[in-house]
């Protein structure tokens, strides 16, 4: 019983650290152009895992309310970005950034705890949920490149050029927070769908626990090392491409659990397990590919 136990812990901890790996990685790689900051707050990091690490049968029922979370996130986080943009630079920035934090963190319960949202979207809706996100996202996306001024560079130590390619393990360390924020919620998710009795609808919000974006943006808004200027700089940076990081996230979601609820597990253990993970692999790169082209469009478009 006692070496199970142990054993169990370690498969865990196992996890956690190879997911937190993965994100690393992923999170030093987006460091290509700057319009890619605000887009890589969704990326489905932990969306993938969860499926992972859970059953092919709970893929559907997971999906139905985690299809909320990267419309719930990006909202949130957007209007996190708007406010203190409207706020400008103030002595008071850092202070006003753990307010609207704590004020944000409060929308996000609330919003998640809706009886619309533990429903989910049902799998017949889901295509045109998927479309619909889409539709908006890239709509904001152009109202933002129209309207937000780009005059505010971003610090070139904190988001790199594509003529200037940070060493990968500079990058990790520069990202630290985030990705220590991203081992805990690995973590919560990992410990909760193991050791406690919930739900799978309950397993696809806790896929979409925001303590990544929104650590990471209250690392920008109240880091006493930036400017008030530099800090306005960044959010200005992140705020014209976040509209489409959920529809990012959401595709993800839709085709790997439509991919997860359709296959046939493989006999051998290991090449099942190589096969499902390989599914999340592949989304991730075709996202991530999807992040680096669409920002590179957009940095274009805004330099003209």
């Amino acid at each position: 019983m006692r070496r199970n136990k142990i054993t169990s812990v370690r498969r865990m901890a196992l996890r956690i650290a190879a997911g937190t790996l993965v994100y690393a990685v992923i999170v030093a790689s987006a460091r290509v152009l700057p319009a890619a900051a605000g887009m890589m707050l969704m990326f489905p990091a932990l969306n993938g895992l969860a499926f992972f690490f859970s059953a092919d049968g709970q893929a559907e029922s997971m999906a139905s309310t985690m299809l909320w979370l990267p419309v719930v996130n990006g909202a949130l986080c957007a209007l996190y970005m708007l406010l203190l943009l409207a706020l400008g630079p103030s002595s008071a920035a850092t202070l006003a950034a753990w307010l609207l934090l704590v004020a944000v963190i409060a929308l996000w319960c609330a919003w998640v705890s809706r009886k619309s949202v533990m429903r989910g979207i049902a799998p017949q809706y889901q295509f045109a949920y998927a479309l619909a996100a889409t539709a908006v996202g890239a709509l904001l996306a152009v109202v933002a490149l129209r309207f937000v001024s780009d005059s505010a560079p971003l610090p070139q130590e904190t988001y790199g050029t594509p003529a200037q390619y940070l060493p990968i393990l500079d990058a990790i360390v520069q990202s630290r927070l985030k990705i220590v924020l991203f081992a805990i919620a690995l973590a919560v998710f990992s410990l909760s769908a193991t050791y406690w009795p919930i739900s799978d609808a309950a397993r696809g919000v806790l896929a979409g626990l925001p303590i990544v974006p929104f650590g990471g943006l209250v690392s920008v808004a109240a880091d006493p090392g930036l400017a008030a200027a530099e800090r306005t700089g960044i959010m200005r940076g992140m705020i014209t491409s976040v509209w489409l990081g959920p529809a990012i996230g959401i595709w993800f979601i839709y085709c790997i659990s439509r991919l997860y609820s359709a296959r046939r597990a493989l006999a051998a253990a290991w090449m099942n397990q190589a096969a499902r993970l390989g599914a999340v692999v592949i989304g991730w790169a075709a996202c991530f590919l999807i992040i680096i082209a669409v920002s590179a469009a957009m940095h274009a478009a805004g330099s003209r």
